[in-house]
């Protein structure tokens, strides 16, 4: 292993955490842009929703970007287009500004992680293929406890300067991968048309209908957590409490061989469930269960849901899938906050049951959702 091959995962994880960090940076900051603005949490909460969706949506529109113009050249764009949008959140004058740099910033973030995916599966060597896979996906959850950790320690310093900061970090994570990339990885072009996805569309359905369940779930707890106005020091704990059992996301292959994919994506569901109901008892030591029984169910259940689109989708569709997959994933995360703020005025039961009972009710339907009718020929068309 050269140089450049010794420092591209560390640079990809540390780029990955920046840009999917952004989602959830503002989730402790919401009260102090609350006062900032003079509106109210549940507006301010738009902070991070506004990211969210735009994020979300970027995944349909500018996903398969790096399939016609190369890994490496959109990674280092989508890197670049960030920094510039992060200043222009730090400049924003009023919230309405604020919220369309937001979603400038998200929509833009987009384009990195489903070319940083597609290039580690096509430059590193079929051995180290897996654990490359397994790594990144650990960044990607990682950065939910990590930057609302980050944030909160740094509240005192203004959401300008955070953002600021990410431009500084855009910029040098950027150069850093410019350097150990080769010339070379690119993708090669795709001008196929893709493949019909209608003639699966009742077994990737269920798979797409759980992604919208899992982010949501994950970040309505810890919104909720926030807006439940329990003391910062008892947030840090549990936001610090979530992080180790993301690992398991590096497990989960040994597990998908033994188990299958739906059954691990299952396990995860269930393991998620179990902890909001914890956290339903409203105890501290019932939330330090929730924070950890979610991020471990987190952790097996994305594994799994990717494993069970990678092998359902046939490969001229698979990209496709996975967009749609992306989207309803973070989706679900940016609905989050809203449901967050309506639901925590009501208790912990109401926080918690909604979730817990979305997340019960994938389980479900993650094989598959019934095929009612055989979809006409013109349906199969526009599928």
């Amino acid at each position: 292993m050269n140089v450049r091959e010794f420092l591209l995962m560390p640079i990809l994880m540390a780029a990955a955490l920046l840009v999917v960090g952004q989602l959830y940076v503002t989730l402790p900051l919401v009260s102090d842009l609350a006062d900032h603005w003079q509106v109210t949490p549940g507006l301010a909460s738009w902070a991070g929703s506004s990211f969210g969706f735009a994020y979300a949506a970027g995944f349909l529109l500018l996903g398969r970007l790096s399939d016609h113009h190369g890994r490496r050249r959109i990674m280092l764009a989508s890197l670049c287009a960030m920094a510039l949008a992060s200043v222009a959140v730090a400049a924003s004058s009023n919230f309405g500004m604020l919220l369309v740099a937001r979603a400038l910033q998200g929509l833009v973030a987009s384009a990195f992680p489903p070319a940083a995916l597609a290039l580690v599966a096509e430059v590193l060597s079929p051995a180290r293929r897996p654990w490359g896979i397994s790594l990144l996906s650990f960044a990607f959850l990682a950065a939910a406890p990590l930057a609302q950790f980050l944030a909160a320690q740094s509240a005192s310093l203004g959401l300008p300067t955070l953002m600021l900061a990410v431009a500084g970090a855009s910029v040098l994570l950027s150069t850093g991968l410019a350097m150990v990339l080769p010339p070379e990885a690119q993708a090669p072009e795709g001008n196929a048309m893709p493949a019909p996805l209608a003639t699966q569309r009742s077994k990737l359905a269920g798979v797409w209908l759980t992604a919208l369940t899992v982010l949501f779930a994950f970040v309505t707890f810890h919104a909720g957590v926030q807006a439940m106005a329990i003391a910062e020091t008892d947030l840090q704990t549990l936001r610090l409490a979530g992080l180790p059992p993301l690992l398991l996301s590096l497990a989960t292959a040994s597990l998908i061989r033994r188990i299958g994919t739906v059954a691990t994506a299952r396990t995860g569901l269930v393991t998620a469930a179990l902890g909001l109901l914890a956290g339903a008892l409203g105890h501290f030591g019932g939330l330090v269960v929730a924070s950890v029984l979610l991020s471990a169910g987190v952790a097996l259940a994305i594994p799994g849901l990717i494993g069970t689109l990678a092998s359902r989708a046939v490969p001229a569709s698979r990209a496709r899938a996975m967009s749609i997959y992306s989207f309803a994933l973070f989706a679900g995360a940016s609905l989050a906050p809203l449901a967050a703020h309506a639901l925590a005025p009501w208790g912990w039961l109401a926080l918690m049951l909604p979730p817990a009972a979305a997340l019960l009710f994938a389980t479900a339907v993650v094989d598959g959702l019934p095929q009612l009718s055989r979809p006409s020929s013109s349906e199969a068309g526009l599928l």
